[in-house]
């Protein structure tokens, strides 16, 4: 068992001395993250619901417009919140758009406007 210890230890250390080069790399400017893939809306439904990715590849005109507005404030409201974004939640906004409603919650830009 003493053993064990110094090879815990030495692991403790490698870790804070990693965290410590992190934090230097950091406020030198020079921390390295992955960027985002740039994505469709298409993709991103699908990632969603299939089912859903398959109405919405289906329609035309004015609902596809009405739908992706809808869609994607979903999205944005989904990442205030920090929560994934709900497969019911883009059925309805299908939904409303095939009968050419627009049913959006109201937003701060919104109120701006206004």
């Amino acid at each position: 068992m003493p053993g064990d210890r110094s090879i815990l230890r030495e692991f403790c250390l490698q870790q804070r001395d990693k965290q410590v080069e992190l934090v230097k790399n950091n406020i030198q400017g020079e921390l390295k993250v992955a960027a985002a893939k740039p994505m469709t809306l298409q993709d991103r439904i699908l990632q969603i619901d299939h089912i859903q990715a398959r109405r919405f590849a289906k329609l035309t005109g004015d609902a596809i417009e009405i739908a992706a507005e809808g869609i994607i404030r979903h999205m944005r409201a989904c990442a205030r919140m920090d929560v994934n974004p709900d497969a019911s939640a883009v059925r309805e906004i299908i939904d409303d758009a095939l009968n050419g409603r627009r049913v959006f919650a109201e937003t701060s830009n919104d109120l701006l406007a206004a």
